[in-house]
Order: C-alpha cells, then sequence, then structure tokens
C-alpha cells in the first residue's frame, strides 16, 4: 500500500483525533496511529516520533497487537472495564413541564423529549412518579407538570414504589350510581350556579357548587358527587363557550 500519494491535512487530522477522543484514551489511540503507521511501511522510530512515544513502546504495542489484537493496546493496569465515551458518561439533565395539553419531559439533549398528552393520566403519573422515585425529577417539578399538589405527589410516589400501578395510582372508588340523592331540584340548581359562576367569572368547582347546593336544599352531598352530576350533565364541556355565548346574545339583542 503506497500512501505517498495522498495528501495529509492537518487542521482536519486535529479535529479528528479530538473527536477520537471522546471515545479513546489518549494511550490507546497513539499505540494504534503507531501500529497503523508501521503497517504502512514507516519505520518503527519514525512512527514513534509522530506520534510522541518511545521507540521501545511502540515495537511493544506492534508485538502484542499482532497476537493478542487491538483489545491488547489497552493499559491492563487499569480498570478492566473499557473507557466509556464522553457522551455515555455525561450526567443526564431531565426536566419536567406542562406545555399546551401534554406532560413533556426534556432530556436535556437536542429534539429528545417524551410528551404524555394530559387525557392519558396513569401513564402520565406513572411516567413521571417512576422518574421521582429515580430521583432524576423533583417533586416540585412532577406535581406542576401534572396539576397535583406537592404533598398527593409525594403520597403517590410512596405508593407508586411499594405498589403495582394499578394499585397505587387507579382511582378504584366507585362513586355514586344512582341520583337517589339528587333529584330534578339539586341537579337544577347545580347548573343555574354552575351557569352563573362561570358566567361572572366567578370559581365553579365542585367544591363551591356542594357548599351553595346544600345552603339552597338543606342536603349534605360532598363535592364528589356534585362533580360526578356535573360530568353526566356535561357542564364542563361548556365551561369556555358559555361566556363567549352569553356576549353573542347580549350583542345580537
Amino acid at each position: 500500500m503506497d500512501c505517498r500519494g495522498i495528501e495529509f491535512s492537518p487542521e482536519k487530522s486535529q479535529g479528528r483525533i479530538t473527536s477520537a477522543l471522546s471515545v479513546f484514551d489518549p494511550g490507546v489511540l497513539n499505540k494504534i496511529l503507531a501500529f497503523s503507521l508501521y503497517l504502512l511501511g514507516a519505520k518503527r522510530r519514525s512512527a514513534a516520533n509522530v506520534v510522541g512515544m518511545p521507540d521501545e513502546s511502540v515495537k511493544t504495542a506492534v508485538r502484542v497487537a499482532l497476537r493478542d489484537g487491538f483489545s491488547a493496546l489497552r493499559d491492563r493496569r487499569c480498570s478492566s472495564v473499557d473507557r466509556l465515551p464522553e457522551v455515555c458518561r455525561a450526567e443526564l439533565r431531565l426536566s419536567a413541564r406542562r406545555e399546551d395539553e401534554c406532560c413533556v419531559v426534556d432530556f436535556g439533549i437536542q429534539e429528545k423529549e417524551l410528551r404524555i398528552p394530559l387525557t392519558h393520566r396513569i401513564e402520565a403519573r406513572t411516567v413521571l412518579l417512576s422518574l421521582l422515585n429515580a430521583g432524576l425529577l423533583s417533586t416540585t417539578e412532577v406535581a406542576a407538570a401534572l396539576g397535583l399538589s406537592g404533598a398527593h405527589c409525594r403520597e403517590l410516589a410512596e405508593k407508586l414504589s411499594s405498589h403495582d400501578v394499578v394499585d397505587a395510582l387507579v382511582d378504584k372508588r366507585q362513586g355514586q350510581k344512582q341520583d337517589y340523592r339528587v333529584g330534578p331540584e339539586q341537579k337544577a340548581e347545580i347548573i343555574q350556579q354552575f351557569a352563573a359562576r362561570v358566567v361572572t367569572g366567578q370559581c365553579a368547582s365542585s367544591d363551591a357548587l356542594a357548599e351553595v347546593v346544600n345552603e339552597h336544599s338543606e342536603m349534605a352531598l360532598s363535592p364528589r358527587t356534585v362533580r360526578w352530576h356535573m360530568e353526566k350533565l356535561g357542564l364542563g364541556s361548556i365551561k369556555r363557550t358559555l361566556p363567549e355565548l352569553v356576549r353573542t346574545l347580549k350583542k345580537s339583542s
């Protein structure tokens, strides 16, 4: 193999060697270069001068490479584990956030994100709480991304660390299945209070509605019962459109 007609670029060589050093130990890389020069016909002493190694070291490197292969070029006095690339050894820097209608886990690598729709509640909680338990995300980040309080987030993470997903995260409470406690009067009051509060910009949560419905009907409905009926009546789907509809009707009248 005659390399005398090849043009070598010192600038490109430096860049390529720098890249190679992120994978190879400097000593191993020098031995590989020396061995390559030796194979291409260079004198052993000339190869040693180019790579900056003693002549005897190059002689030894050539001998062990020809006998045992490239793996023998590694310094066996070091750890038996080969040197990992810098990219692999770099510490992961994860972060989590809520963006649009998704929970986003950012792995700190360009264009490497995990996006989970908020509607996939169990999946989002499983992934983020598992990362929390592994120490890769903070409680504050996970709680904000999932829309939970810090205390509830820690409670769920603790459950998930010792139970399967179904036992830890799936809500197995059945809730009310019949309307025996909530008659037409109470339903009408829920709808009326919900509509009035949404239009006027006041709080229309199940807690607030339960309180006012109980005052008007002298009942003791729980926020969970009120929330069940709100979902059954489809009130959540009009929460955003109702104020705009009222404004439109006012203008047209």
